[in-house]
């Protein structure tokens, strides 16, 4: 091999050397063909416990770090007429090939497999709009969550959640496509069976090919547990869960953003506490059923309309979610409060969003304590912020 030739080599696998030490949450895995006259060898490496690899040769397995991989594939560049090297992360495929002709990479997209082409024209989707999560691509996805059936058509009954998650990731997608984190952090609270966390994670990562880690926190640990072997079984290795109560859950560093898809009562609140409390950059939230502040809240002067139930309860529903929208705006954020399905679909339709500005917002924190006075309520997002307000003045008192 030429001097040419080689430092071209060096390159080539100082890239995937990278790869397999920034990347190893998206690894599948590498494929070896050593070819010397008619006869071809093969080595495989594949993910192994913690940092290291597993490369298997000739009969043996023996744990490998990344060096160590880029260093076996260039001495058997040595020994052969033909050596290639088939790297498989999520969404790229890059072959380098080693041969008399010199030294080539080839790198491309993974297409969703064959079979999975048979979503495309299922007749119970929207054909008059574009799905960002689409069934054909992320079939293997789409399967594992049950909205999918084998043979890769929408089952009847599942028709509504797809298009529920593909609305949502819509219209928070602008957050992500102007967010210029190296890493997407973003923690789904509440997250129950995880649909929303499985989604977002293919669409940072497979549509956006952004680096991403996803955090679903739930009080069950059935869901949790159900969770880890969903994403073990995808291959998802950069999605943790874990069984955690949210009134005590400590938040990561640097989050990026929070999510949470019908969070019931107060699960929603304390879903909003632990964005504000990491200061997250966005937040993103469905809110569900409204039970706290119904016994609570009196509007002075206007009780004789709330006399009936059902009108007392819809009221209720209204203040609570204005209510938490203007405590976001007190807390610091931008917010938009957008339906997000139709309300044939499920009533519980709002999506409240939210941009952390990084100033204060005074005028809005008087009118929250004004309404919250007038209501008489006190809700858990309150009790959150305000324990995080004392854990905060704790923290900087220490740092005195």
């Amino acid at each position: 091999m030429q001097k040419g030739e080689k430092n071209k080599l060096k390159l080539l696998l100082i890239g995937i050397q990278a790869r397999l030490k920034q990347n190893r949450d998206y690894f599948v895995s590498a494929e070896f063909i050593f070819k010397s006259g008619n006869k071809k060898f093969k080595a495989a490496l594949k993910a192994g416990e913690e940092n290291d690899y597993l490369l298997v040769f000739q009969g043996t397995e023996r744990p490998i770090d990344a060096e160590e991989v880029i260093s076996f594939f260039d001495k058997q560049t040595e020994l052969y007429d033909d050596s290639t090297l088939v790297y498989t992360e999520r969404g790229t495929v890059i072959t380098i090939t080693v041969n008399a002709k010199g030294v080539s990479m080839k790198q491309t997209e993974q297409q969703a497999a064959p079979q999975d082409a048979a979503a495309v024209n299922n007749p119970l989707l929207d054909h008059s709009r574009k799905y960002l999560i689409q069934a054909d691509k992320a079939a293997p996805l789409l399967r594992e969550i049950g909205i999918l059936t084998a043979d890769g058509k929408i089952k009847n009954d599942m028709i509504r959640k797809y298009n529920q998650i593909d609305h949502y990731v819509e219209l928070v997608a602008p957050m992500f496509e102007q967010d210029d984190s190296e890493e997407i952090l973003l923690l789904d609270c509440a997250c129950g069976k995880s649909y929303l966390s499985f989604v977002m994670n293919y669409y940072l990562r497979d549509v956006l090919r952004r680096r991403c880690r996803i955090i679903g926190i739930d009080i069950n640990p059935h869901v949790v547990s159900e969770s880890q072997k969903m994403a073990k079984r995808l291959g998802y290795h950069n999605m943790e869960f874990i069984a955690a109560d949210l009134r005590t859950y400590q938040p990561p560093k640097q989050v990026t953003a929070v999510i949470s898809l019908h969070a019931c009562d107060i699960a929603t609140d304390l879903a909003l506490g632990t964005a504000i409390r990491a200061q997250a950059k966005y937040i993103a939230c469905v809110p569900c059923c409204h039970k706290e502040l119904l016994d609570q809240y009196h509007i002075p002067g206007l009780e004789p309309l709330t006399k009936f139930g059902v009108f007392k309860a819809r009221f209720n529903d209204v203040l609570t979610d204005s209510m938490r929208a203007l405590k976001l705006e007190a807390e610091g954020y931008k917010v938009s409060v957008v339906e997000y399905i139709s309300p044939l679909d499920t009533p519980k339709n709002l999506l409240i969003r939210a941009t952390w500005t990084n100033r204060e917002n005074p005028k809005a924190k008087a009118e929250y304590d004004s309404v919250r006075a007038l209501l008489g309520t006190t809700s858990e997002l309150d009790r959150r912020c305000e324990a995080n307000n004392a854990d905060f003045f704790i923290t900087d008192e220490d740092l005195i």
